[in-house]
């Protein structure tokens, strides 16, 4: 009997039965206020354009699937040294180079760069050099978390599972950048890798993009007068059992304030309950 399996099931069991208790916590929290404020016969397009909310997009209502995941915290060190072995004495990233708890920092000492009007491309071709980035070819672009902007420009590049992104600690290239005429120069980039990615159960059906904005306007979490500015369906970590990460599909909401400040709502997509600022429980034992 495979019972570290079993001890795996009762686990997300666990996790499910109180996401559940918190929706109806939640739910029970709000229904007063809701019903006295809102016609619930009206749309949720209705009431957004009631509280002059704008949206950049129609909302979507599409399905999705997904799983509750594990995977465990590659160390980079380890993964650095069996690189450089692997490469045979040829130069790997072997500058300017440190490892802090599993994040792989590098500052580069040779030039690379990003062609504002191909960043993808650009970012793409970077990680695919192997005496640059190690697990490189794992990584792609995410667009919504980077910004090539005068003043904080980087670009975000994370791990996948079935066409659906990580988005958190855990699992992304970070990378700086200078400006440097018309293009932007790599100045650095910091790394976080898993492996031994395991679905935790069967996939499962996801609440969708417009079920998230609707919990994230019921529960006075869009203010009057914002923008709903994009989403990103991402797989980001929810606890930490031993050497193992737990990880749900999870919708991220970007709304810019009046004030022209964005800030990033996130919502379960499995329990549809709000994530954001939401603390990773850690098991040791």
């Amino acid at each position: 009997m495979d019972y570290r399996k079993i001890e795996w099931i009762f686990l997300i069991a666990f996790l499910g039965l109180n996401m559940f208790l918190f929706s109806i916590y939640n739910e029970s929290q709000n229904e007063e206020s809701l019903i006295s404020r809102y016609n619930q016969t009206d749309s949720l397009e209705k009431r957004l354009a009631n509280d002059n909310i704008s949206m950049a997009k129609k909302l979507s209502t599409e399905k999705h699937e997904g799983y509750y995941l594990s995977g465990e915290q590659t160390d980079m060190a380890v993964a650095l040294d069996a690189a450089r072995e692997e490469a045979g004495g040829t130069p790997l990233i072997d500058a300017g180079i440190s490892v802090t708890e599993n994040t792989l920092t590098s500052n580069l000492r040779n030039d690379s760069y990003i062609n504002v009007d191909k960043v993808e491309e650009s970012l793409t071709e970077f990680l695919r050099k192997k005496d640059r980035v190690i697990f490189g070819d794992e990584y792609s672009y995410l667009k919504n978390f980077s910004n090539t902007k005068e003043g904080f420009q980087k670009l975000v590049a994370v791990q996948s599972y079935e066409e659906i992104p990580f988005y958190d600690e855990t699992a992304k290239i970070e990378v700086s950048l200078e400006s440097s005429g018309e293009l932007l120069k790599i100045s650095k980039y910091s790394q976080t890798h898993i492996d031994e990615i395991e679905t935790l159960r069967e996939k499962m059906d996801l609440y969708t993009e417009y079920d998230a904005i609707n919990t994230l306007y019921t529960n006075n979490r869009i203010p009057s007068g914002a923008k709903i500015k994009w989403s990103q369906l991402a797989y980001s970590r929810i606890l930490k059992v031993r050497e193992k990460n737990v990880y749900v599909p999870v919708w991220f909401i970007a709304i810019e304030t009046n004030e022209k400040t964005l800030q990033v709502e996130s919502v379960n997509a499995i329990s549809n309950t709000i994530t954001t600022n939401a603390i990773v429980p850690k098991i040791k034992d």
